[in-house]
Order: C-alpha cells, then sequence, then structure tokens
C-alpha cells in the first residue's frame, strides 16, 4: 500500500524520532553543564527573548526538552512557546503507558502540534490519558495507527474537547469497526479534519462519513483494505459532504466495474488530484471507463498497480486526452508488457509524466527502448523492478534517460 500523505508537515516544528526514557528525560542542569562547559556562558550572559526564540527554531524537540527547558526560567518559558512535533514507535506495552502519561501530563508540551504514537500497543483505556489531557489542546496533527483501538476507544477520541483543533487523524489497522466510524462521522469535536486515515480496519459501511455534515472539510480520505465495495463507493461518488475532497484512497476495497463507473460519471472526480484504485482487479475495462472520463482531467496521481491491466489498457491510459495533467502513474504489477510500455512512451498526453513504476510487467529490453526513445523527457523517477532486462537494458537507460534521479531496476 503507497504510504498515505494524511499527516501535513510545517518547517517549523522539529521531529522527535523517539522520545527518550523517562530518566533521560530528567537531566539536569549541572549534569548537561559538566559535559559542555559553554553553558556556563549562556548561564551567566543571557541572550534576550527574541534570540532565544530564534535559536529554538533551529534545534529539534528532544534536544528543546532535555535541553532548552532546563537551562533557565527563561528558557523554558520562551521554548514552551514554541510548536513541537514528537513521535513515539514501536516501544513496549509497559514503556508506551509511561511514555504517554508522561506526555499526557506534562505542562511543557502543551505547545505539542504532532503527536505519532504508531504501534504502542495502547488499548481503549490508554487512550483516555491524551483524550483527557488538558495539555494536549493544540495538537492539530494525531497518529494513533497500529494499536488495539476498539470502538470504544474511538469513542473517546470523537468526544473529546481538548482534540477540537485536529486537522489531520490517522487510525489505520486498528480494531474498530462500523460503530467507530459512526461516532467520528458524528463528532463535533472533529470537524477540523482535513485528513483522515481509516485504512486496515475491515470497514464495511462508509455511508457515515459520505453523509457526514461534520467531515466537510476533508481534503484527504484513505479507506485502503476495508471492504466497502462498489456500494461504498457509490455513497462517496453520490456525496453532498465530500465537495472538498482532492485525495482518495481506495486500494483493495473488492471494487469491480459497477463501482469504477461510479467514480467516472459522477463530478466528485473532478475534484480530485490523487486518485487510488489498486489491487481491486478493475482490468482493462475498468481503466476505460477512468481514462474517458472528463471529470478525470484534473488528476496529477493515478494508481492502478494489480489491476489486472494489460496492454490494451495501457493503451487506454495513453490515448485518453483527460489524463494530460498526470504527473505521477503507477502501474506495477500488471501485465501490460512490451506493447503496453510503447503506448506509454509514445503518448502525446503523458509528456507530464515525472513518476512512473513499471514493476513486475514482463518488460525486456526492448520496452526500455521505447522508453528511452519516447517522450517522456521529463521522467525523474522509474521503477522497473523485476522484469526481464538484462545489462544492455539498464545501459540504454543510463545513455537517454538523462533527468532521471530515481532508478529502481
Amino acid at each position: 500500500m503507497t504510504p498515505s500523505p494524511y499527516s501535513p508537515t510545517n518547517n517549523k516544528k522539529r521531529k522527535l524520532s523517539i522520545i527518550p526514557s523517562s530518566n533521560n528525560l530528567a537531566i539536569s542542569v549541572e549534569s548537561i553543564m559538566n559535559t559542555n562547559n559553554n553553558y556556563n556562558n549562556i548561564i551567566n550572559e543571557p541572550f534576550i527573548d527574541d534570540i532565544i526564540f530564534e535559536i529554538l527554531h533551529f534545534l529539534d524537540s528532544l534536544f528543546i526538552i532535555q535541553v532548552c527547558m532546563k537551562i533557565s526560567k527563561q528558557w523554558r518559558q520562551i521554548s514552551i512557546q514554541i510548536p513541537l512535533s514528537l513521535s513515539l514507535n514501536k516501544h513496549s506495552e509497559q514503556d508506551s503507558l509511561e511514555r504517554i502519561k508522561y506526555i499526557a501530563n506534562s505542562e511543557c508540551l502543551k505547545n505539542l502540534t504532532s503527536l505519532r504514537l504508531y504501534r504502542n500497543h495502547f488499548g481503549d483505556e490508554d487512550i483516555k490519558y491524551i483524550t483527557n489531557s488538558k495539555y494536549l489542546k493544540n495538537l492539530t496533527c494525531l497518529d494513533l495507527s497500529d494499536n488495539k483501538i476498539g470502538d470504544e476507544g474511538i469513542k473517546y477520541i470523537s468526544n473529546s474537547e481538548y482534540l477540537k483543533n485536529l486537522t489531520s487523524l490517522g487510525l489505520n489497522y486498528s480494531y474498530f469497526g462500523d460503530e467507530g466510524v459512526k461516532y467520528i462521522s458524528n463528532s463535533e469535536y472533529l470537524k477540523n479534519l482535513t485528513s483522515l486515515d481509516l485504512s486496515e480496519n475491515g470497514i464495511e459501511c462508509v455511508k457515515y462519513i459520505a453523509n457526514s455534515e461534520c467531515l466537510k472539510k476533508l481534503t484527504f480520505l484513505d479507506l485502503s483494505d476495508n471492504q466497502i465495495g462498489n456500494e461504498g463507493v457509490k455513497y462517496i461518488a453520490n456525496s453532498e459532504c465530500l465537495n472538498n475532497l482532492t485525495s482518495l484512497r481506495l486500494c483493495s476495497n473488492n471494487i469491480g466495474i459497477e463501482g469504477i463507473k461510479y467514480i467516472a460519471n459522477h463530478e466528485c472526480l473532478k475534484n480530485w488530484t490523487l486518485l487510488d484504485l489498486s489491487e481491486n482487479e478493475i482490468g482493462d475495462e475498468g481503466v476505460k471507463y477512468i481514462a474517458n472520463s472528463k471529470y478525470s482531467q484534473n488528476l496529477t496521481s493515478l494508481d492502478l498497480r494489480r489491476d489486472n491491466i494489460e496492454s490494451t489498457g495501457a493503451n487506454y491510459i495513453a490515448n485518453s486526452k483527460y489524463l494530460k495533467n498526470l504527473t505521477s502513474l503507477n502501474l506495477n504489477g500488471n501485465r501490460i508488457l512490451n506493447e503496453g510500455v510503447k503506448y506509454i512512451a509514445e503518448s502525446e498526453h503523458l509528456k507530464g509524466l515525472r513518476v512512473l513504476d513499471l514493476s513486475f510487467n514482463r518488460i525486456d529490453n526492448r520496452g526500455i527502448q521505447y522508453i528511452a526513445n519516447g517522450s517522456l523527457k521529463n521522467l525523474t523517477s522509474l521503477k522497473l523492478r523485476d522484469n526481464e532486462i538484462d545489462y544492455e537494458g539498464l545501459i540504454a537507460e543510463n545513455v537517454y534517460l538523462k533527468n532521471i534521479v530515481y532508478l529502481d531496476s
């Protein structure tokens, strides 16, 4: 599954990849001074507030928490004003619980804006530490993916007044189902969400999301690896509440031709710039509907991995005047063969492509020559893994495709 883009970045936030143990967080000023005598100068000759503020913008969250907040009262007060971004991933159950308690009860983290707690064994009751924390009310991004959060945990999140500033929420690979989706969809506190990741949860009913008055601000929605089927696609296509949606991921959802028709024939598609329909076995016929839809003209990224597409489907894409704005095309794991490569490489409509994935497509050296001599001069990333290309083919790539900065073969 393509990594989802649900969590926005901020250049002014410092990212912390691993939260230290509680002992390390209690590092004293004396121990810091023993390892670096320059701190004496900082304390004896303090900077004005504005200078400290500017310095802090160049430091990461870990250093600010461990060091800057402990230098002096002045440094602490200014450090608390800095937006922080913390990430706590893949820890043991006991360690994770201690860390979440520290985060939830720490006044010095009251300006925390981004918190990632991926794979930490958190259950429904553990989530209460976050949802009940008055110090986390400035959070805009929360990632709780790959934990043990059920419908009850989702209820706590949805009913938390302290999470009303969230714009991005990641809950993929959790333990909740349609009841949890209902809580999210009806939440008065999650109205500011623009990005929502609910992938890998076995969800069947998406009508709650499609009809939600509370999720109208969504621009990114990831429902990959669920069970929404054609009926779920119909709800999305007919939704009057998802008009701001620009990116939709529906990878591996048992979507067939009927579902593709709903998408291709509805105006909702005209707002989308990213569409992921991978692993749905839509075949050449499904590709034809997308390629011939006048509503697909704003798409810049199209993911059709493992969709049982052959050279005919590649031809539909290559000849589509509506797909001329594509900059990224993923056809990994299909059977387009050299013939399909030729269609794409010589297309007058795909000249804007910068990223192309043709891995696992039974392509040989001849296919590489088509790419090298074709119209795809703007390519910067080309993936050709697990094809039938030998050393001679690789030479062709190196000689002709001079703009490529990433080549995976």
